[in-house]
């Protein structure tokens, strides 16, 4: 069955109010807070991801290779009026990009992945429903694949709704949700508080990783 043509919409356009500064710009594991998330989008199966940042951003945050990427479109949008507006922003440019679907992915989600959105792709391929998403507590979390199905329904959408809410309002949409082993996954930063608790978890993965690769080596000298 032939691949969808799938884009990702990558939302980097919020104003870190609870954080009190750009949390983009954090570090985070061998990249910035914001470069991470957008670095698993790449190494992904995703045609295009369409980066929405605040209109005057200095893209400072960005590694160089990314933000020149053939993959990345840098997309200006306005970010005082909330995450539908950044959404729609991004779907404008999927519809002129003939996509099938957009998966919406967060750029304050570090632990996120390119078998995770690949995962999302394949199930849309095999099963066409509305949209697919893993499942967090019983509930849709981003990141999240829409078929293009639902733009025109996402494009009505305003104010600064996140996830939960959409999928409240829109009981009637058809999903397919995934399980996830991790729940580290669906992690997002919003207060310093998080950003620690997140550079923890990623440092206990990184020895937990090393621990498992030094002993596999072992076992082949073996």
């Amino acid at each position: 069955m032939k691949a969808p043509r799938t884009v990702g919409i990558y939302l980097a356009a919020g104003k870190s109010a609870r954080m009190g500064t750009d949390k983009r710009l954090l570090p985070f594991a061998d990249y910035s807070l914001g470069s991470t998330a957008l670095q698993a989008a790449v190494l992904s199966s995703l045609s295009h991801i369409l980066v929405i940042v605040p209109m005057e951003d200095p893209l400072d945050w960005m590694l160089h290779e990314l933000r020149h990427h053939e993959k990345c479109i840098i997309i200006r949008c306005a970010s005082d009026w909330g995450f539908a507006h950044s959404l729609r922003c991004g779907l404008h440019l999927a519809i002129k990009l003939h996509a099938e679907a957009a998966v919406v992915v967060l750029a304050d989600q570090p632990f996120i992945t390119a078998a995770m959105i690949n995962d999302l792709i394949n199930a849309y391929c095999q099963h066409r429903t509305d949209y697919v998403a893993f499942s967090s507590k019983s509930r849709p979390s981003p990141p999240i694949l829409f078929s293009a199905a639902l733009f025109s329904e996402l494009l009505d959408i305003y104010g600064d709704e996140g996830a939960r809410q959409l999928f409240r309002k829109n009981s009637h949409w058809n999903g397919r949700l995934l399980t996830a082993n991790d729940m580290d996954l669906f992690f997002d930063i919003d207060t310093f508080v998080d950003y620690e608790t997140a550079i923890r978890r990623w440092n206990q993965k990184r020895r937990v990783y090393h621990d498992w690769k030094e002993r596999h080596s072992q076992r082949g000298l073996g």
